[in-house]
């Protein structure tokens, strides 16, 4: 899936007054977006290259407030809800629970509203997270892979799964001379494009998905059955995540994982990430920027850790 065809394929859950304005949006824009909003009352808004801009009742973005902007009615949000659940709010309560929606082809929608036991009322907003695959966007960070394990690292927004999908397809199809077997643990779907049991996202010839909500019991899972060389997951945030790749490296699998950070500093802050590194898991870190315009940070466990030294 490129990238034009990963925002057409969300349009799906849109509204169809909404949807006509944003299908006029020129492909330049259309392949740099990330996020399509929409809040009650409140003008519709995509999030591109990083920056938010709203969009107009004639098809095109602008980068301030005016009378010309398209304004989400509650009818409409309620429908986005409503055809992102695909008619069946039921069938998505697990997700629902959790402030998300899982949508067709790898994107994902975060909603906001009341929260209850079984679910959540009153949806107030709804945000398309765009999944977006550029093919060689990893291709500096193979250059730097030694079979080790890799940890990438940036903001939210930063695009760290757009890199992990590149860089695990590369790894599972040979660029590095070797056909690597690749075990990704996705507990959101959001990885591997899961959506009713069908992966949507390239992943390469030699990964295998395993679904599981529980990232440490389902990397351990894929340690004993699936013989993997690597194991890789999104979002790496408990200790009981770092225990399982604790088990996994020590039984010979090189990890590759991702975590959410302001700059480099946070990762001798966060315990997670400072135990990850500490361990001899990661071999090479790849700290994205926040400005897109901006290069890839290569660093070293040893040049983070002799930082918490001094």
């Amino acid at each position: 899936m490129n990238c034009i065809s990963s925002f057409e394929s969300c349009l799906y859950a849109i509204p169809q007054r909404i949807r006509r304005a944003l299908e006029f949006l020129p492909e330049s824009l259309k392949s740099k977006a990330e996020e399509i909003r929409l809040r009650i009352g409140l003008p519709v808004t995509l999030t591109v290259s990083g920056k938010t801009l709203f969009l107009t009742s004639s098809g095109q973005l602008s980068d301030f407030i005016s009378r010309d902007l398209i304004i989400s009615q509650k009818n409409e949000v309620y429908e986005a809800f409503s055809l992102l659940c695909a008619n069946s709010v039921y069938a998505h309560t697990d997700e629902i629970k959790k402030g998300y929606v899982i949508m067709r082809s790898g994107h994902r929608a975060g909603v906001c509203g009341t929260v209850i036991a079984d679910g959540m009322k009153d949806i107030s907003s709804v945000n398309i997270r765009i999944a977006r695959e550029i093919s060689g966007c990893a291709d500096k960070l193979i250059e730097r892979f030694d079979g080790g394990g890799v940890l990438i690292a940036g903001p939210p927004g930063s695009g760290k799964t757009t890199l992990l999908r590149d860089f695990l397809r590369q790894l599972s199809n040979g660029a590095t001379g070797t056909f690597y077997r690749i075990a990704v643990i996705d507990s959101r779907g959001e990885l591997s494009g899961s959506y009713l049991g069908e992966c949507y996202t390239d992943l390469g010839a030699n990964t295998d998905v395993l679904m599981c909500e529980n990232k440490a019991e389902g990397a351990l899972m894929a340690l004993r059955t699936m013989y993997p060389h690597i194991i890789a997951f999104d979002e790496i945030g408990t200790a009981d995540e770092l225990d399982s790749v604790s088990e996994s490296f020590n039984a010979g699998v090189s990890i590759i994982t991702t975590a959410h950070i302001g700059n480099s500093c946070d990762l001798k802050k966060r315990s997670v990430t400072r135990g990850l590194l500490e361990s001899g898991i990661i071999s090479l870190i790849a700290v994205l920027p926040r400005n897109f315009s901006e290069e890839i940070e290569f660093l070293t466990p040893k040049e983070i850790i002799g930082d918490l030294d001094n």
